[in-house]
């Protein structure tokens, strides 16, 4: 148990000491999410890859950010319903891990009105975290 502690601790002093080189450098953290998102908007525009289903008419108010959407390759389909209108769309997108595809999935925190999407993709797809 103290090694695990000693080695949190340097963990934390390393992390804390690259988030401060990473705010003076030019090519830190905010550089990187600010290409990223230069990146994701290149995507769209071009049309690289579509998001035709999250752009739906019906689909658009379950998104919280507008700008912010899943591509239709790798967005999460929901395929248990529980009431008569529920659809197949929620805002999430799978992500790959190191030993394949579909090892997370990434999504906006639900809105009121998608709440139980929300909790139907976590009963859907086994999501413990």
């Amino acid at each position: 148990m103290e090694q695990q502690s000693c080695i949190l601790r340097d963990l934390l002093v390393q992390l804390r000491r690259q988030e401060a080189a990473d705010e003076q450098a030019p090519d830190g953290i905010a550089r990187e999410f600010a290409r990223l998102k230069s990146q994701s908007i290149k995507y769209r525009t071009d049309k690289t890859y579509p998001t035709k289903t999250a752009e739906k008419q019906e689909n658009n108010k379950k998104n919280r950010y507008k700008d912010i959407v899943p591509f239709d390759h790798t967005r999460v389909k929901l395929t248990l319903t529980t009431a008569k209108n529920d659809g197949e769309y929620i805002n999430a997108s799978f992500i790959k891990g190191v030993s394949g595809s579909r090892a997370y999935i990434a999504t906006q925190g639900p809105l009121p009105h998608t709440v139980l999407d929300f909790l139907r993709m976590l009963w859907e797809y086994e999501v413990k975290v």
